[in-house]
């Protein structure tokens, strides 16, 4: 990660190696510079890193001359609180962001290590440096196990990004700690940085997952035995990261499947027997934990919707004409058919419906037949003529079209297109609805959601069923976007900003007395920008495809129209061949009947 990764991870850990930090002496001396003079070549990258708002001191009875608030004060300009034993915890008026925590202490049942001991104060600190101060004449150091029990001392009251400085004969040895699974210690100069300390000793990382596919999902595989050493593997872009992170990390992982399907609610589910897991595989909406988890997306709740559908055929005339054209049309009809029947007496009741379908094709009269009507007959027929030929020249133009070209519906944006598609909204999230109820989405259409079984919904997704909308999650809507890659035109897209839900930060959860956090964030926006995170998501495409035995994708469904055919037009083809037939028929029968049977 490079030399500044190194140094960040000594200054959560104390553990990065330099030649300043250790300083010999000839003789051991009865006062503390070597120990404050280590202590702030760490401060002065402690406050780079950090920002460092205010600065504490517990001193105890240790007296320096000068003072260490004045060696303080002289160096940073923040302000300065010191603590004595008999004050007890820190008094609540004092500023609490941002702080530095300066302890010299005489032993673990020295009094100021209990005035420390401030949950409250805890909860923002940034660092916290502990100074051994040996008494006079003393004869006895701290040995490993004094250490040990000095950092499990810490671990127990949350006391993790610390250094312990305490002098060993002649030298300063500086000390730290992590915590992984037990309390590992580590001195400076044995180890060059908190990485290299992690690949020796090839510790094993629990990992839990719940199925999130095709975004994280584990599989019953030994693609990846020699990291788990069982018949479960990783996949999707969250899981193949935390795979590559534990080989970069030289451990090995065991994967916990929990039951189960990961919900909009992005929830921690808890591990069989309560068990406390180093890394979670999936994502949650937790901002508490964004100084040490990047930000791998942005999730949001959304519709997706068909692009394009297309009006069935037999709605082509519902589409065309307007509700209101149909009482006119039949006031139309019945009054052609009064002025038909009553204007010509001792005619057949058949002879005004054939004039009155006539009229309304805007098929003319010849000019002898015209002169015989009455004068009623005639106007209809003249002035009315004008405008039916017209009409049917144009639904006769708009009908070539459409059969040709089809009618598509119109797109969803909002949610009254939504409403007016007729679309019923299909979800395998059982807390969908619950989202629609208290207005996440838009709460007018919570009468069209519906739930399914996670493999109800697959089928009619991979099958592209048109006649729903699904609710996705955009962090999955990616890999649904790579199944459509094939298509001219994709087939679902997702609805307009109304039907989504706001926007949230979705990041991979760590424990926060994890030791892995200090590094993830760095790890991650190296994989960031090497385009990794692009590889990874294809790679889970197609592991994903593998399992569940997609082995084509889409490339043309029969939803999209294609200009129609001669076939198509073939019962209108039988429909006149048969009229004409008929036609010449009866002419021979009248024919026959009028020369031989008179």
């Amino acid at each position: 990660m490079g030399s500044r990764f190194y140094i960040r991870n000594f200054i959560l850990f104390g553990l990065l190696a330099n030649s300043q930090l250790q300083i010999p002496v000839g003789e051991m001396e009865y006062n503390l510079d070597m120990e404050i003079s280590g202590l702030f070549h760490i401060l002065t990258d402690v406050q780079k890193y950090f920002g460092i708002h205010s600065i504490i001191t517990y001193r105890g009875k240790v007296d320096l001359n000068p003072s260490l608030e004045q060696l303080l004060m002289d160096r940073f300009s923040l302000p300065l609180y010191t603590i004595r034993p008999d004050e007890g915890p820190l008094n609540r008026s004092y500023n609490h962001s941002g702080v530095l925590i300066i302890v010299f202490f005489t032993g673990l049942d020295d009094p100021i290590m209990e005035a420390i001991n401030d949950a409250n104060l805890r909860k923002n600190l940034r660092f916290i440096a502990f100074i051994y101060a040996s008494p006079r004449n003393e004869k006895k150091h701290f040995t490993t196990e004094v250490i040990r029990e000095f950092f499990e001392w810490c671990w127990d009251r949350s006391i993790d990004k610390t250094v312990l400085i305490v002098r060993d004969k002649t030298n300063i040895d500086m000390w730290s700690y992590y915590y992984l699974g037990k309390i590992y210690v580590l001195r400076f100069g044995v180890v060059h940085s908190f990485l290299e300390a992690l690949r020796k000793i090839r510790f094993n990382l629990t990992v839990q997952v719940v199925n999130d596919p095709p975004f994280v999902f584990w599989y019953n595989s030994s693609d990846q035995a020699d990291l788990t050493g069982s018949n479960v593997s990783l996949s999707g872009s969250i899981g193949l990261m935390i795979v590559e992170f534990t080989r970069y990390l030289n451990a090995t992982i065991n994967i916990i499947p929990i039951p189960g399907q990961q919900t909009a609610r992005y929830e921690i589910f808890q591990m069989p027997g309560n068990q406390t897991p180093d890394i979670v595989a999936n994502v949650v909406d937790d901002n508490s934990i964004r100084a040490f988890s990047p930000m791998v997306a942005e999730s949001q709740i959304c519709l997706a919707v068909p692009n394009r559908r297309m009006i069935p055929p037999y709605r082509y005339i519902d589409k065309i004409l307007s509700p209101g054209m149909y009482p006119a049309l039949l006031l139309s009809s019945l009054g052609v058919f009064l002025i038909k029947y009553f204007s010509q007496r001792r005619r057949s009741f058949l002879d005004p419906i054939f004039n009155t379908i006539r009229f309304h094709l805007a098929i003319p009269l010849p000019g002898g037949q015209l002169h015989r009507l009455p004068l009623a007959d005639k106007l209809v027929e003249v002035f009315s003529f004008f405008f039916l030929g017209l009409l049917i020249s144009a639904s006769v133009s708009v009908m070539s079209t459409t059969m040709t070209t089809g009618i598509w519906e119109p797109p969803i944006t909002n949610v009254e297109t939504m409403r007016a598609s007729g679309l019923r909204i299909m979800t395998d999230d059982p807390t969908i609805p619950q989202a629609f109820m208290y207005d996440v989405m838009p709460r007018s259409l919570a009468d069209l959601v519906f739930v399914v079984d996670t493999e109800t919904m697959f089928h009619h997704i991979t099958c592209l069923n048109s006649s729903y909308a699904y609710v996705i999650r955009t962090p999955n809507w990616g890999a649904f976007r790579l199944y459509q890659q094939r298509m001219k035109r994709e087939f679902f897209q997702i609805a307009g900003k109304e039907l989504c839900s706001s926007m949230r930060p979705i990041r991979v959860p760590l424990s926060p007395k994890s030791a892995l956090r200090f590094f993830f964030i760095d790890y991650y926006r190296t994989v960031f920008k090497s385009g990794l995170i692009h590889k990874w998501v294809q790679m889970g495409f197609n592991k994903f495809r593998e399992i569940k035995n997609l082995k084509k994708l889409p490339i043309e469904t029969d939803e999209y129209f294609r200009p129609l055919s001669i076939d198509f037009f073939w019962v209108f083809i039988c429909i006149y061949i048969g009229g004409m037939f008929v036609s010449i028929l009866v002419f021979f029968m009248e024919l026959l009947v009028h020369r031989y049977w008179r």
